[in-house]
């Protein structure tokens, strides 16, 4: 039977479910945090408890506290080390557990991890819903009908639902009638052998002030070209941002094929950035506002300025394939 994937705008606390899958790397950030709070504030458990250890999981009856029976906490690696891959074995282990303890899941619902640290949101997704598949394909779950992604932020959620209709692995579904406007729904096949997994795709690391009006640059003119281009695109923010922020941004540029740096506003943050980058010789391709006053030391790099962010979406394609050539797997 087709199970319904979903992204649904909403505090993951109040949406009903029969299992809300959570993970625990080895300390509690964002939802993870929310949900064990509430937990423990009801006297259901201590936050010990629900803290398993890497490879390890505990089940909670979650009683009044939210709306899910059931709470289940997998123990991952720290931040850090759960990345995309980590995603799918995290996604897969969850599918062998309901079905180890025989769990009457019907509808199961969890967050998009990542985005809180810095990951590509569009990956984390990928990532979670291959995991679902291939826990599926090895272990029925004849009951289960609903895996609902639950985002609070209304933008992200925005971006998750546009993003659910071109995951490879699902086929997209109208939403049916009396279904909230708020969620976007694909089927997901579980008769069919996973999709063979995809080589690793490059990634790339954004550097930019942390200023809600660079939003729609960043989504519309550097996020959406980068991953046209076949790229994996990572940017930390540190309004949002759950752990050690240095580490992260470190972690990103050490790992990016290379960085895009916005010196509009002359940030210390991005400067910082764009000088350790090319400590670590990797490649940066400048933008700036129109009008935007570089530093002397500066001024004389290549830099794409840019007055509107469809232009700066045209500059920066052709920056990113003159000078890298397509990632992995371009669309």
């Amino acid at each position: 039977m087709p199970i319904e994937i979903s992204v649904q705008c909403a505090d993951v606390a109040n949406v009903p479910a029969d299992l809300l899958l959570l993970k625990h790397s080895q300390n509690f950030y964002g939802a993870d945090q929310a949900i064990a709070a509430r937990l423990t504030e009801r006297g259901l458990c201590w936050e010990l408890d629900i803290s398993p250890a890497t490879g390890e999981h505990v089940l909670i009856e979650s009683g009044a506290a939210i709306a899910a029976s059931q709470t289940l906490f997998i123990g991952t690696p720290r931040l850090r080390e759960f990345r995309y891959r980590e995603m799918k074995q995290f996604a897969r282990r969850a599918i062998e557990l309901i079905g180890e303890n025989r769990l009457p899941v019907s509808t199961l619902t969890t967050t998009v991890h990542g985005a809180g640290y810095g990951l590509d949101v569009a990956e984390s997704l990928r990532a979670l819903i291959f995991g679902f598949q291939q826990g599926l394909a090895t272990t029925p779950l004849p009951k289960l009908s609903k895996i609902i992604f639950v985002e609070r932020l209304a933008r992200r959620c925005e971006q998750l639902q546009a993003l659910l209709e071109d995951v490879e692995i699902v086929s997209a579904a109208h939403v049916s009638p009396g279904q909230s406007d708020s969620a976007t729904s694909a089927t997901l096949n579980v008769g069919a052998t996973p999709a063979a997994e995809t080589a690793t795709k490059k990634s790339v690391f954004v550097a930019m002030p942390f200023v809600d009006e660079f939003e729609d640059v960043y989504q519309f003119g550097i996020y959406s070209t980068i991953r046209r281009c076949g790229y994996i695109c990572e940017k930390v923010d540190e309004s949002l941002f759950a752990g050690s922020i240095i580490d992260r941004i470190m972690d990103g540029i050490n790992g990016a094929e290379f960085i895009v740096a916005d010196l509009t506003l002359e940030k210390p943050n991005v400067y910082l950035e764009v000088g350790y980058a090319w400590g670590m010789n990797k490649p940066v391709i400048l933008i700036a506002r129109e009008g935007q006053r570089l530093h002397f030391d500066l001024s004389h790099h290549k830099c794409i300025f840019y007055k509107t962010i469809g232009r700066l979406a045209d500059a920066l394609e052709k920056s990113v394939l003159d000078m890298f050539g397509p990632g992995s797997n371009r669309g």
